[in-house]
């Protein structure tokens, strides 16, 4: 047919992320209702929230690259409002069709970092095959979190201590939680909470931290979710 199909193999770089400010979702999230058209609910934007980590990352390296699409593959998720900190979740970032291939990931990093101060940043950077997709993606970490907990009404530090001490240890039963249900399956899930310590208290308002397995929903643990998570901070103290 005298023509010729290019198809220019994808480059894949590890590295961790740490998100520093709320409001940001992991990978693109398009608009629920127009599927990415643009509509009034998304102000024309095809998007429900502006900003995401992997658009954050993908703009500062679409040019280092010059490739065209990138798609960011996480391990595992947080929620929007929430932050990560910490080492950092581990992700691979995919650049299809890239122009360039060899580039000094060190610059790659510090590009990154800088037009993204206060909101995202990457760290060890390297070079992987299309495998380490699947590898990070199969993974199973174990978490630490630290949750501010507001109660209504006041409750005692030792109340607090036995309740934490009781859920420390424990396997947790989770229905799927009613802030997912209309895109997640409704099923039962038992989860470990390996940890659960009081970090500061003042009455009214509990900072606490957690160290758990991956896929621990965490708000349920402190809220119950009204009944879905068996047992919860809230059962135990009965506020």
């Amino acid at each position: 047919t005298e023509t010729v199909e290019l198809q220019v193999k994808a480059v894949f770089i590890y590295g961790r992320y740490r998100k520093l400010k709320r409001g940001i979702s992991q990978t693109r999230w398009l608009c629920r209702e127009c599927r990415g058209k643009g509509c009034e609910r998304c102000n024309f934007t095809g998007k429900m929230y502006p900003e995401s980590v992997e658009e954050l990352i993908s703009d500062s390296l679409r040019d280092v690259f010059k490739g065209e699409e990138m798609v960011l593959h996480g391990c595992g998720r947080e929620d929007i409002d929430a932050r990560m900190l910490g080492s950092g979740r581990p992700f691979v970032l995919e650049i299809q069709e890239p122009r360039l291939r060899n580039v000094d990931l060190r610059m790659a990093e510090e590009k990154v970092n800088e037009e993204n101060r206060g909101k995202v940043e990457v760290r060890d950077l390297r070079y992987v095959n299309r495998e380490m997709v699947a590898t990070i993606k199969n993974a199973k970490m174990d978490k630490l979190y630290r949750v501010e907990v507001e109660f209504q009404s006041p409750v005692r530090e030792p109340d607090v201590k036995t309740a934490l001490d009781r859920l420390s240890g424990s396997l947790i039963e989770q229905r799927t939680p009613t802030r997912v249900l209309h895109r997640r399956a409704d099923l039962l899930r038992t989860r470990k909470l390996y940890t659960a310590r009081l970090v500061s208290f003042d009455g009214q308002i509990a900072v606490i931290e957690l160290k758990c397995g991956a896929g621990l929903y965490i708000k349920e643990l402190i809220s119950g979710d009204e009944g879905r998570t068996k047992p919860s901070l809230s059962e135990l103290l009965g506020v």
